[in-house]
């Protein structure tokens, strides 16, 4: 059974993290008939992180994680619990619509790693008129931004290696080392995974969604026309006036208080804003093991026709 009410319509974007759904939900909110929000309804996932500057640790937790962890004493049936869900879900909708007075609501959904098949899951549950729109960004560009972010925070209860403090302080105070190399196994083996698994669920998404896929290569392209799609996909008016006032608060100028797109900020949420970048980090190891891992999603996304990229780096 839907949660849907007649006077707004609840649909999603899902992308791996780092792939630009800060920007495109900044543009999406800026738009008068459309909210732009990140519920973190779905994925069971939870845990700490210690952001920089920071005393307290942040929890990051999924509603349903909550409601199950809430519930785990009193014995509830399953059906229970997932009717708890549904009431509180159904609430949030209600302030959402009424705190924005906007009919298009947009859920912006980056899943935690090994979560993506549970969003889509309860998506399909409680959610199943929502169109979803996929974010795809190449993976490389995912991962290099990703270890960048990271610089920021870090899981309580790990602390920076020495090869870790030595690189974050190395690239905020811009003193970069020939030859030095930037990524870690472990590294690429995370945002390699989390980059491949919402991708994976695209076609099994097509099966019950209206589903548009956008790449953030494009977007960067011609912010103008994409933006125009996804709007339309949504349901929103796509008038000049109202593509110009998305397109100003968009701007990576804006976002990034000052910085011209290529201006990097390596500390910065909006860091560089480019395409490519993944190419001044990449080893020849670096390559290897990415490909190893997602290279099926590189060809199958057009990033990559095959393994011959990986020849090309050092």
């Amino acid at each position: 059974m839907s949660i849907f009410k007649k006077k707004t319509n609840n649909h999603f974007i899902i992308a791996a993290p780092r792939s630009g759904t800060t920007w495109m939900s900044k543009m999406l909110n800026a738009h008068e008939d459309v909210f732009c929000v990140e519920r973190r309804l779905f994925g069971d996932y939870a845990d700490f992180v210690l952001d920089e500057g920071q005393e307290i640790p942040r929890l990051r937790i999924t509603l349903d994680k909550y409601i199950n962890s809430m519930l785990l004493h009193h014995g509830y049936p399953r059906k229970q619990k997932e009717s708890m869900l549904r009431s509180v879900i159904a609430g949030v909708l209600n302030t959402e619509r009424e705190f924005s007075r906007k009919k298009v609501v947009v859920d912006k959904v980056t899943p935690y790693i090994h979560t993506a098949d549970k969003v889509l899951s309860q998506i399909d549950t409680f959610f199943p008129k929502a169109k979803i729109l996929f974010l795809v960004r190449d993976g490389r560009d995912v991962l290099t931004s990703g270890v960048f972010h990271w610089f920021n925070k870090q899981p309580i209860g790990s602390a920076l290696s020495t090869f870790e403090q030595e690189r974050r302080t190395m690239y905020l105070h811009n003193e970069r080392k020939k030859g030095t190399r930037f990524f870690q196994d472990k590294e690429i083996e995370q945002w390699a995974t989390e980059w491949m698994q919402p991708l994976q669920t695209i076609q099994e998404a097509k099966k019950n969604h209206e589903v548009k896929v956008v790449h953030y290569e494009d977007v960067l392209k011609d912010t103008n026309s994409v933006l125009r799609e996804c709007l339309t996909f949504l349901g929103a008016k796509t008038n000049e006036s109202m593509i110009k006032t998305c397109l100003e608060v968009g701007d990576f100028k804006r976002m990034s208080q000052g910085r011209e797109r290529g201006d990097a900020q390596a500390n910065a949420h909006v860091r560089k804003g480019v395409s490519g970048d993944w190419k001044n980090y990449f080893t020849y190891a670096d390559g290897k093991l990415f490909h190893e891992i997602a290279g099926s999603s590189l060809v199958a996304f057009g990033y990559e026709e095959n393994d011959s990229w990986v020849e090309g780096l050092r």
